[in-house]
């Protein structure tokens, strides 16, 4: 974790979630970086780096940034890092090696969360876009941050260490990167700043949602489907509609009528059959009359009340 959920750029000692949040100096230097940027407003890089070892470079990073000398040892974590996207600054880069523990199929996700946005006079539109790498691969789209979305955390999708060519152990120089998409031409204004960045390693894996998705469909009916969703049976609707017509009678008394015998059982068997509700005060006859105050026809996959 470099910075922490504080709402702030506080100065710190120790680097992680204490580093020291210092102004952007408004350009992206190559790889490796300074390890040792110094706790002063534009003297920081684009590069921070978790104290490791990093002797080994990743393929799929060099297929975006170009071969570079890893940097060796870094005893201690970095102090400082460039808290804001800003002009042509649109590239903050996180260095950390992963623990030998983890196997390639293990889930990892990212988090960060936006502090500010610039907000000179004149804008038509504050915003700023922010994609989200690691090891040169593209594990979140970009996400346009306005004002609404400030000061909230954003968690990019599950994605395996194998996925993103992560590699474990000392020596290994992964790298997370949270890449800025300026809209400064139309009127978007011409800086973010980061509040923290976070790596996660989840245990169970969320999965990804699948639109569109649908309960039922549009048929003006409700029949029993098979599969779910376009197709969901639509009992608990229906249950819902019963019990709201059942609180509605004074009395407790119920009468319940079928084309067919009722099965009662439980647990619930298939539904095979379609309960009439009536008034208690009313004779139920073997199929409604005018005369006959009808409260809910369902059918039920539940014992009938």
């Amino acid at each position: 974790m470099c910075g922490k959920d504080d709402n702030d750029w506080p100065m710190g000692d120790g680097g992680g979630p204490n580093t020291s949040f210092v102004q952007e100096n408004g350009t992206i230097n190559p790889l490796p970086g300074n390890p040792a940027s110094p706790e002063v407003n534009q003297q920081a890089d684009n590069d921070y780096y978790f104290a490791g070892e990093y002797s080994t470079v990743i393929s799929s990073v060099i297929a975006v940034y170009g071969d570079y000398a890893p940097v060796g040892t870094v005893s201690a974590n970095e102090e400082a890092a460039e808290r804001a996207f800003a002009g042509g600054d649109n590239d903050l880069r996180y260095h950390f090696n992963l623990p030998d523990t983890l196997l390639p199929t293990d889930l990892m996700s990212v988090t960060f969360d936006a502090l500010n946005l610039d907000g000179s006079a004149g804008l038509t539109d504050p915003r700023y876009g922010i994609e989200v790498y690691f090891n040169g691969v593209l594990v979140q789209t970009q996400i346009v941050i306005r004002s609404d979305q400030l000061n909230k955390a954003y968690t990019t999708p599950q994605f395996t260490l194998a996925s993103v060519n992560a590699e474990v152990g000392p020596g290994a120089d992964n790298i997370v990167s949270l890449k800025g998409i300026s809209y400064s031409a139309d009127g978007g204004g011409s800086w973010m700043g980061i509040d923290y960045v976070q790596l996660n390693n989840p245990s169970e894996l969320i999965p990804p949602p699948v639109f569109p998705w649908a309960v039922g469909k549009d048929d003006n009916d409700w029949p029993v489907g098979d599969g779910g969703g376009p197709n969901e049976t639509e009992l608990s609707i229906r249950f819902r509609e019963a019990q709201q017509a059942r609180r509605s009678i004074s009395r407790r008394t119920m009468t319940t009528t079928s084309p067919a015998p009722i099965r009662q059982s439980s647990p619930a068997t298939v539904p095979t059959h379609r309960s009439v509700w009536f008034l208690p005060t009313k004779r139920p006859p073997s199929a409604p009359l005018p005369a006959t105050t009808m409260i809910c026809a369902i059918t039920s996959t539940f014992p009938t009340p």
